[in-house]
């Protein structure tokens, strides 16, 4: 399917769904029942005014609608995330985002010997998961009044849905329709620029901690495979059944990719562009990729077009982001300006863009 059908197609969806969000300046009425992504049915009774987030998603999205100084605890990680979450580094630490401390999140739910209603937990789907929303609903059922949401933010076919749902939960309306909007137009964007152009075979790399022999990638179903197709590319694992499947270095060689790109992930936004340039990290990944054997007349290494990009842009509220600079890879004629898409979503989050950042390896700017 074209990247112009798709884009189409999401347009639809995204009216219909505008439909259903409140006017401009209306407010959400309490008590409100609403179905989250996980499919379950929840009530909340009051206005909220305590977060507990389980992700840098859910962060950034509780952020992104203005609710940032209402988020009371954290997951563990997001503490060291102190760039991106300044205000966050101090709050209650809950555990690992996929091992949940549920007695620390009852301990900052608690106010005396009760626990009044106005505090949600955000946590992800995952169904099959101990920390997926129906799970951290279970293992929270000994507090009363814990409300736990299940959204991703991580999945672009369902970002506005998400979007609207803690939107609405939260009475964030406004900040909602604002930021979709934005969404919707640099999604367009991207469509319009690589539009008409040939589609290359695309490889994109999660890491190689199993050797050529397993290799983990992004197949049918992974956010990433859909982001693939949306910036004018074909995902070579994007037939493959498995979400996340193991490949091999010689399956790779006999695919023949025109695009190759893996990914390396960072606490701060982006990396220093001096640093990136020298820093053995980022050069040895690259290289280890130009160097593996029977790759030397494979497009992608013959015409030196292997980039290492900024994991934490490719997924969650920043994604449209992530794509822009992915369509850039994959189409670098195409008309898209990456940086200025990240510095409008930094915008949101209230962070000034670091200039002194690159966010793809190596940066075609020469820093």
């Amino acid at each position: 399917m074209s990247p112009k059908i798709i884009y189409s197609c999401l347009t639809a969806i995204l009216c219909i769904i505008m439909v259903s969000i409140p006017s401009m300046g209306e407010e959400t009425k309490y008590p409100l029942t609403i179905t989250d992504s996980a499919g379950r049915a929840i009530t909340i009774t009051m206005p909220v005014q305590r977060i507990i987030v389980l992700s840098t998603d859910h962060a950034e999205a509780a952020t992104m609608l203005g609710d940032a100084d209402k988020i009371v605890a954290v997951s563990d990680n997001l503490k060291l995330k102190t760039e991106i979450f300044p205000g966050l580094k101090d709050k209650q630490g809950v555990g690992k985002w996929n091992e949940v401390n549920f007695e620390a999140i009852g301990e900052v739910a608690r106010q005396g010997d009760t626990i009044v209603p106005d505090i949600i937990v955000i946590a992800y789907t995952y169904p099959d998961q101990p920390y997926g929303a129906s799970n951290v609903a279970k293992g929270l059922e000994p507090f009363e009044n814990i409300t736990v949401v299940g959204l991703d933010f991580y999945k672009p076919e369902n970002l506005t849905q998400d979007v609207f749902t803690l939107g609405k939960i939260l009475n964030r309306n406004d900040e909602a329709l604002k930021y979709l909007n934005w969404l919707n137009m640099s999604r367009k964007n991207v469509s319009d620029a690589i539009d008409g152009k040939s589609i290359p075979k695309v490889y994109f790399e999660s890491n190689n901690k199993g050797g050529l022999g397993s290799l983990a990638t992004y197949g049918t179903g992974s956010g990433i495979n859909e982001m693939i197709n949306r910036s004018g590319g074909h995902n070579i694992a994007g037939d493959l059944k498995e979400m996340y499947p193991k490949v091999t270095w010689e399956w790779v060689v006999t695919q023949d990719p025109s695009v190759i790109i893996r990914i390396q992930s960072s606490d701060k936004i982006g990396w220093d562009g001096q640093w990136a340039q020298d820093n053995s990290t980022l050069k040895e990944i690259r290289n280890e990729i130009m160097s593996r054997t029977g790759g030397e007349k494979m497009p992608a290494i013959a015409s030196d077009n292997v980039s290492v990009i900024y994991w934490d842009m490719m997924f969650g509220m920043d994604s449209v982001v992530g794509q822009t600079y992915l369509a850039k890879l994959i189409h670098p004629d195409a008309d898209l300006h990456p940086e200025e898409v990240y510095q409008e979503y930094l915008q949101f989050l209230g962070i000034d863009f670091p200039e002194d950042r690159i966010f793809v390896y190596p940066d075609a700017r020469g820093k």
